[in-house]
């Protein structure tokens, strides 16, 4: 596939690929993980990032980026998996909360928060999911009720990773009832330091905490509205199909099977087990090769959302196979060993064990991403199955 990418696209992965195995990065590494063992802080790695522009490098230079394509941010999502960098706040705080401000976000909402997350110095969650929702944004509960000064939020929000250490939420809220669920729905930027803010972490096996936002009589201005008021929908679709474009799941498949190979061959390889893992690599080049063909549609402002939904499907449903094999794999010694964040990249059983599962769910489950699929084909819901 590397006859798709111009000579600039492969200086760009050849000296971001010399930074993220570097031992600068690996002291960032260390420095985040120090205080927070069990949720550890991606902002001084991140800002090794930012300072070259390249933790949004398709972002204007003027907003913190680089002012390159969308195929280099694809390349610097590989490669973040690849070398074992925490990337979901990644993806959370620059490729959707930052999309959705570069999509709908005022002049003076741009200028003023994109700039320091494109440094890594702000991390943003983006807080759709609610405890009684879940994939199902139409039947969301927070509201948002007009006052003189602005809006006041209630509600509650869940499944965020890595929102201790954010600053900034896009929180989707209910702004009025319209007949068609999907109406009525407002963005809004809101900060997580603000009274009336609550975040703790929700216990689960996740290898990144999941946390729970609740917002009680939070209050925010009139100019913290993201986009058109009763028009969120509209932003949340094309935020929900960019993020499954299915790169970063891709790049996940690459770097565990990596590891299964090495793990395999340790153990020594029978002709069954060397058949498995020969058809696993020839899945993971199609799932490669799925999510760059989206990532060319987006370049191009042409993705379409039923064609996203397969490609995130058809990775993160290869990761569960992989998961499967890891499983048959690892003896219960491996489940118990944790890697040293400071040091080169390995993923381990247990980061399999408990990730693979996960990536089943975020940007929408499986089975939302069967009905998205049978949808654009013209199937009834029941003719998913």
């Amino acid at each position: 596939m590397d006859f798709l990418f111009s000579p600039e696209h492969m200086a760009f992965r050849d000296h971001l690929r010399e930074l993220l195995a570097g031992e600068a990065m690996r002291r960032a590494l260390r420095e985040g993980s120090r205080d927070h063992p069990d949720d550890p802080d991606p902002r001084p790695a991140y800002r090794l990032l930012g300072r070259r522009g390249w933790l949004a490098p398709d972002w204007p230079p003027e907003l913190g980026g680089a002012g390159l394509d969308a195929a280099t941010a694809s390349i610097l999502t590989e490669e973040l998996a690849a070398h074992g960098i925490p990337d979901s706040a990644h993806v959370n705080s620059v490729r959707n909360a930052g999309r959705c401000l570069l999509l709908c976000g005022d002049e003076r909402q741009r200028t003023r928060l994109l700039p320091p997350m494109a440094r890594g110095e702000v991390l943003a969650a983006v807080l759709y999911s609610e405890p009684d929702a879940g994939s199902d944004l139409a039947s969301l509960t927070t509201t948002a009720r007009p006052r003189d000064d602005g809006w006041e939020l209630h509600g509650t929000k869940v499944h965020s990773v890595k929102t201790a250490h954010c600053d900034l939420a896009i929180v989707a809220a209910r702004t009025s009832r319209h007949p068609q669920p999907l109406l009525g729905i407002t963005l809004f930027a809101v900060g997580l330091r603000s009274p009336g803010v609550t975040v703790r972490p929700v216990a689960g096996v996740n290898h990144e905490p999941f946390h729970e936002v609740i917002l009680d009589a939070v209050r925010v201005g009139p100019d913290d509205a993201v986009g058109r008021v009763d028009e969120g929908w509209l932003v949340i679709t094309e935020g929900l199909a960019v993020e499954r474009v299915g790169m970063d799941y891709s790049a996940r498949v690459r770097a565990h099977l990596e590891w299964l190979r090495r793990r395999a061959a340790r153990g020594g390889q029978d002709a069954a087990l060397a058949g498995r893992l020969r058809r696993l690599s020839t899945a993971a080049e199609a799932g490669r090769l799925l999510a760059w063909s989206m990532a060319g549609r987006l370049q191009d402002g042409d993705l379409d959302p039923a064609e996203a939904a397969q490609s995130k499907w058809f990775n993160s449903e290869l990761m569960r196979e992989v998961w499967r094999l890891g499983r048959e794999l690892s003896s219960p010694y491996d489940l118990l060993t944790v890697d040293d964040p400071g040091a080169p990249p390995d993923p381990s059983a247990l980061l399999l064990d408990r990730e693979a599962p996960g990536l089943s769910l975020s940007a929408g489950t499986a089975e939302m991403m069967l009905l998205v699929i049978a949808g654009e084909l013209g199937l009834e819901a029941g003719d998913a199955d």
